[in-house]
């Protein structure tokens, strides 16, 4: 009993190691970024995070607002705790946007994503309803179709709690500023 004890705990956590290791492919000197969306005890509506991993493991949520964010993210400031500087939005094709003719262009602001992370989580601005109408299609969370999406496509399961990190924050950066992408999400019902 003792030995089949030990085995289901040693597959366990191969297993897991296997799964926290997989997100990570973007995680440049152990730290990585994230983000939150819903109505958060600091007031606003996203929190933005450096996460930072020793030995492949959670060590630690630093919450940064997102100029401090834009700063590390593209390398202008040095990675805390390693005084590197590192580009996670080049890493991750967030430098440069492709034009309707096929050409690469620096994009030198990434704040639109930033200002349309909201839109997948409710369906007006909890705050000012003069910035428009979200993608969401239920009036605080997403209806359960786009929930379903949001878990299977980015491993997000609970907005409120659970960070878009590495490689998903990166991506989900990118899926909202592509027209496609929202109209699917919107389409989900």
């Amino acid at each position: 009993m003792r030995r089949m004890g030990l085995t289901i705990l040693l597959l366990g956590s191969l297993g897991f190691s296997l799964v926290s290791t997989e997100g990570s492919k973007s995680r440049a000197h152990n730290v990585s970024m994230g983000v939150k969306i819903g109505i958060l005890p600091t007031g606003g509506i996203t929190q933005f995070a450096l996460i930072h991993y020793r030995q492949e493991q959670l060590a630690n949520i630093q919450p940064v607002n997102m100029v401090q964010l834009l700063k590390f993210g593209t390398g202008e400031w040095p990675i805390p705790g390693t005084n590197q500087r590192y580009n996670y939005f080049k890493e991750n094709n967030l430098s440069h946007i492709i034009t309707p003719e096929g050409d690469f262009k620096e994009r030198p602001d990434f704040t639109a994503a930033f200002d349309s992370l909201w839109k997948i989580r409710f369906d007006y601005h909890p705050f000012d309803p003069k910035k428009g109408k979200g993608w969401s299609n239920g009036r605080i969370k997403p209806s359960l179709s786009q929930q379903e999406f949001i878990f299977h496509t980015y491993g997000v399961r609970g907005y409120d709690q659970d960070y878009f990190v590495d490689t998903s924050f990166f991506k989900l950066l990118r899926d909202v500023l592509d027209t496609a992408w929202i109209n699917n999400y919107k389409s989900l019902k």
